[in-house]
């Protein structure tokens, strides 16, 4: 990796560090090294990494906040992009915002409601980055993000920086069907002209009850499993009798089942242990098999 860390560290707007432990920069703290961390500050700077990696036919990811992820004890093969810089900016024209991909989801509601923008108030307490958010269609049980995006910015697979309406994807739960080798670098938010005090007070209100009702400020990757069509997945997992299971430093929250928590040097294995242990205890009492809604990648 010598010769394409020294090709890329070349690159204007790009950092390079090699062999970047994963766990610092993921929300539960684990996980091994990259062969490639690559911080970058720009479209263009973003297609030369992009351009090289595919000419030394290495693969990469970007990789937001580093929640909703769960990254093996192996660490991930190849370049491990970070979006900094313009990518990083928020920008609000009357009830429209601009956020790069890098930009933090806190960012984006905290400028909505200076601004007297509603419509991302469910936002409020979601962990991680406008892209992650966009990829993932992050939000609630009752609202996502995909109803407020007006236009994507991406670099496509031809590394070509555009910019394309909304309407043109399909949005799921928690997905996004981006095309293949599409990057998304930011989006374009649409709100609505709303009190900014009453956006205030709903903002704090959402903070105030995922504070009462979910393991806030605690090492975890949000929600590990999607609901299923009928019971949500945290109310299985707590009737299975598995709230406050653990193994080793991994241990199903005490506040809210469909969490894990690191409690101090957990490892990935143990935690996909205790995944594994949870998924076959619930499908063992009530045959619901919880699909995962973190995304398990890197090497074994």
């Amino acid at each position: 990796m010598a010769d394409i860390g020294e090709i890329i560290e070349r690159i204007p707007g790009v950092a390079v560090r090699k062999d970047e432990l994963l766990s610092l920069h993921t929300t539960l703290g684990v996980g091994g090294p990259c062969d490639l961390m690559v911080w970058v500050s720009d479209a263009p700077a973003l297609a030369e990494v992009i351009g090289a990696a595919t000419t030394e036919d290495l693969p990469f990811m970007v990789l937001g906040s580093g929640s909703n992820v769960l990254v093996r004890d192996g660490g991930i093969e190849g370049i491990v992009i970070r979006l900094t810089g313009d990518f990083a900016r928020i920008e609000v024209d009357s009830c429209r915002i601009r956020a790069g991909a890098g930009a933090d989801l806190a960012g984006v509601v905290s400028a909505a409601t200076a601004a007297g923008v509603g419509g991302f108030e469910f936002l409020g307490g979601v962990p991680g980055t406008v892209g992650g958010a966009v990829a993932g269609n992050a939000g609630t049980a009752d609202e996502w993000i995909s109803r407020r995006i007006a236009e994507l910015d991406v670099l496509d697979d031809g590394r070509r920086a555009r910019t394309v309406a909304a309407a043109g994807f399909e949005f799921g739960y928690r997905r996004a069907a981006i095309p293949a080798g599409w990057v998304i670098t930011g989006a374009v938010l649409a709100g609505y002209a709303a009190d900014v005090e009453s956006v205030r007070r709903t903002v704090e209100d959402r903070l105030e009850a995922r504070r009462r009702s979910q393991p806030v400020g605690e090492r975890t990757a949000g929600c590990v499993f999607k609901n299923p069509a009928d019971v949500p997945a945290g109310k299985l997992i707590d009737e299975a009798g598995l709230k406050g299971l653990e193994v080793g430093g991994a241990r199903v929250s005490t506040l809210h089942s469909n969490f894990i928590v690191n409690t101090g040097g957990a490892t990935a294995r143990e935690i996909l242990e205790l995944i594994q242990i949870v998924r076959k205890r619930v499908e063992d009492s009530y045959g619901t098999n919880l699909e995962l809604e973190i995304k398990v990648i890197g090497r074994n």
